[in-house]
């Protein structure tokens, strides 16, 4: 029984890995883009390549630093609470929001 179990559940996700993979596939053929993030972003039609690329998280990273800016002090009170009551999770909770406080303040230098 267990053997069926986790060869069924493999092939789930291997059938569902495929199925993205056919639709990503069917909407790069088609042509199919993210027109409202470009045009939100700021980032001209001109760009080409790695330009569109920069020119997007120039225009993105702003906003995102502020929400989990936003974020961050509650996941750093649950974290600590978490860790008050003796569970491991709770360290991870803060290191995790602090990560990632960290890794978008820096981006701009990262992309740069």
């Amino acid at each position: 029984m267990g053997l069926l179990h986790r060869t069924r559940a493999r092939l789930n996700v291997l059938m569902a890995v495929v199925l993205v993979t056919l639709v990503g596939v069917a909407c790069v053929r088609a042509g199919v883009s993210v027109d409202v993030v470009r045009k939100a972003a700021g980032i001209p039609e001109s760009a080409e390549g790695v330009g569109k690329f920069i020119n997007g998280a120039h225009a993105l990273v702003l906003p995102l630093l502020v929400m989990a800016a936003a974020i961050s002090p509650l996941a750093l009170i649950g974290g600590g609470i978490l860790v008050l009551f003796g569970s491991r999770r709770g360290i991870q909770i803060v290191v995790t929001s602090l990560g990632v406080l960290l890794l978008l303040g820096s981006v701009t230098a990262l992309v740069d």
